[in-house]
């Protein structure tokens, strides 16, 4: 069993501590409670795109964005 440590998670809904492995998984623990996510239908895309939302990509910086 992989060693746990106890991290503090600060976000913008306050403070938490959270017991894992490595500081992404008590990051991912405190996400699940304030974010979803879900492969965006047709309609979901059309809706976003026409509020000016724009299509990120996963792993590029600020500014890299398609």
């Amino acid at each position: 069993m992989a060693t746990q440590r106890i991290y503090i998670v600060n976000g913008p809904t306050g403070t938490r501590l959270v017991k894992a492995s490595v500081a992404s998984q008590a990051i991912s623990h405190v996400a699940k409670a304030a974010f979803s996510a879900k492969v965006a239908s047709q309609d979901d895309l059309v809706q976003a795109l026409s509020d000016g939302i724009k299509v990120e990509v996963y792993g590029a910086e600020a500014g890299e964005q398609e």
